[in-house]
């Protein structure tokens, strides 16, 4: 018995299949690495730090350009922070009457 060779259609398409399936195996492993808690982990921490550092440059250099309105801002945020100990000094009591209904 003789085997007969594969027609050329058949050796074209085993070579399509075994390239698709080697994308594939390719594809996983990427998509295996970027699932990975760690892997997305660090790119969240390595965002958070360009955006920060980011944001910082631009809120040092709007305290530069306008020091006034930073100075105020800053200023009423720690009043709204310390409202609380503030009301309790001027009204002299430990703690803030519940309002009547």
């Amino acid at each position: 018995m003789s085997m007969k060779a594969p027609s050329p259609r058949v050796v074209a398409a085993q070579a399509r299949a075994d390239a698709a399936r080697a994308r594939l195996s390719e594809t996983m492993g990427l998509l295996q690495k970027r699932a990975n808690p760690q892997t997305i982990a660090s790119d969240v921490v390595a965002t958070l730090k360009t955006r920060g550092g980011e944001a910082m440059q631009t809120a040092m250099d709007t305290a530069e350009k306008r020091p006034w309105a930073t100075g105020i801002g800053v200023a009423l945020t720690g009043l709204f922070l310390a409202r609380g100990p503030i009301y309790r000094a001027i009204r002299g009591t430990d703690k803030p009457k519940a309002p009547k209904r």
